[in-house]
């Protein structure tokens, strides 16, 4: 009793003495952390003005990747992204070929012994509508703290905010706590169909030991999130034929097959009356929604008030058995995207009965749901729906983007939900999103690791329709989460080391 007596109070001795010495060491650790970080914040103001003008230079490419016309644009903007890198000291910036649009790298690998981090973001944009907009989509403005612009948000957001925080990283300590690699992409709008390809054949160059993608977005303006789930996606579009030409509505209407018409009931017989898909097989591989899903949509506030304020609809529809959010990340969909025949132009009538028509489908996927098969039950499905005297001839995308889940019990994930907590003040929610990142799920079966969200897009900001703009707010959040993430991953892996 008396040796534990006596060993008790040596132990209490020492930590008397040493808890000092590690809360003085640990309080000059984060100190050190704050004053880092308080340099990269004078630099992030400073530059705010001449940044801006950059985005405004690369937002006014038009990089539409899915119209084949744009594609010199989508070459002009990956050069001016090489030239961007290389003049924050990026020397190995390059544009790399694939079989469709290039993908743009850059690395700055001057840190030996320490890990790499490899940031993902995509450089292409959706198509506009002009007439739609409020200013021309490729003449960025700026207004109200907001900029405006196709590709503000999505995703020329995540190349420049990423590029800035290593060049304020750069600027002022004159090197890297980690070795970084940049990707982006020039094809994620069309389902990134030569990404994986290219991620095979520079296995080697684009080796990491991290990876972020900065494609991504947080819940709200004070509520970071990560992402740990995507759907994946499928395209397709079909012309239904009735005639040779349109005909006059007077001399063969009422004898005469409609393609508008015949359009129409089909794409009717793709849903039944509570607004479930109706293919026969399309649900049949979608596996039950798993408790720990469950338990991260009951975790998230959510209003379905707001989401009809921001787009500006009345009702909600879907199948009530799922809550709204279960809905939209964890089921799959078909969405008819688009739809063309008869007259459409803006002003005047004419009296015809059409002879073609033409949709397009996007369905998103789910879990161990496969792109090529939902499209084969697709087309099943309209081949016993046409009506008489319709022929069908089809188009199809290549390649489809598949659904990935990602896990929250990795040092990976941890590293990234700090950098967050340290720019909010809070806890990263964990999402999951109905959205699709192809990429994603080829980053971990060709590179083998998982590429974590870190991108500060916001839910209003209207992705892929008119009027997109990104928040300012959301640039210097942005970087100074770079920031952090980037010395954090550094300090962590050393401790791990020793």
């Amino acid at each position: 009793m008396k040796n534990k007596k006596t060993i008790l109070l040596f132990i209490a001795l020492v930590n008397a003495f040493t808890s000092p010495l590690l809360a003085q060491k640990t309080k000059a650790k984060n100190e050190q952390v704050k004053f880092s970080l308080s340099s990269y914040k004078k630099y992030i103001d400073d530059s705010n003005d001449a940044h801006l003008q950059e985005f405004i230079q690369l937002v006014s490419i038009p990089t539409i990747s899915s119209i084949p016309a744009n594609k010199p644009d989508v070459a002009k903007a990956a050069d001016w992204i090489v030239t961007k890198l290389k003049a924050i000291g990026i020397t190995t910036a390059q544009k790399l070929p694939t079989a469709g649009n290039p993908v743009v790298y850059g690395s700055w690998d001057k840190a030996p012994g320490k890990p790499t981090v490899l940031i993902y973001a995509h450089y292409d944009v959706q198509p506009v509508k002009e007439t739609e907009w409020d200013n021309p989509p490729f003449s960025p403005k700026v207004m109200d703290d907001k900029i405006f612009g196709r590709g503000t948000s999505d995703d020329k957001s995540g190349v420049m905010i990423s590029i800035w925080a290593v060049e304020a990283m750069l600027k002022n300590d004159g090197k890297l706590p980690v070795n970084v690699k940049f990707l982006f992409e020039g094809e994620e709008e069309i389902g990134s169909p030569n990404f994986r390809n290219f991620l095979e054949k520079n296995k080697e160059l684009l080796h990491t030991d991290f990876a972020v993608t900065a494609d991504d977005a947080q819940y709200s303006e004070t509520d970071p999130a990560i992402t740990l789930s995507s759907r994946g996606a499928v395209q397709l579009e079909f012309s239904v034929k009735t005639a040779n030409t349109d005909a006059h509505s007077g001399q063969f209407g009422g004898k005469t097959p409609n393609a508008v018409v015949a359009m129409s009931q089909i794409i009717t017989s793709f849903f039944d009356k509570a607004g479930n898909v109706a293919v026969a097989g399309f649900y049949d591989k979608v596996l039950p929604i798993t408790a720990q899903q469950k338990e991260i949509v009951k975790n998230i506030t959510y209003d379905p008030a707001k989401d009809m304020k921001i787009l500006g609809t009345t009702a909600e529809v879907g199948d009530t058995s799922f809550l709204p959010l279960e809905r939209v990340w964890y089921r799959p969909t078909l969405e008819i995207i688009g739809m063309q025949g008869g007259y459409t132009a803006a002003e005047g009538h004419s009296n015809i009965v059409p002879g073609s028509a033409m949709a397009r489908i996007t369905s998103r996927l789910v879990n161990n749901q496969k792109g090529q098969e939902i499209i084969d039950l697709i087309v099943k499905h309209i081949s016993k729906n046409t009506p008489a005297g319709a022929t069908v001839t089809y188009k199809f995308k290549p390649g489809y983007a598949s659904p990935m889940v990602t896990p929250s019990d990795t040092k990976a994930f941890t590293y990234v939900a700090d950098a967050l907590q340290n720019v909010y003040g809070k806890q990263p929610l964990k999402l999951g999103t109905g959205g699709t990142g192809g990429a994603m799920l080829s980053f971990k079966e060709v590179l083998g690791v998982y590429a974590y969200s870190l991108g500060f897009l916001l839910p209003d900001e209207h992705w892929h329709a008119a009027n997109e703009y990104l928040r300012l707010s959301s640039i210097r959040k942005g970087q100074l989460a770079y920031c952090y993430y980037l010395q954090h991953v550094a300090d962590e892996e050393s401790k791990l080391k020793k």
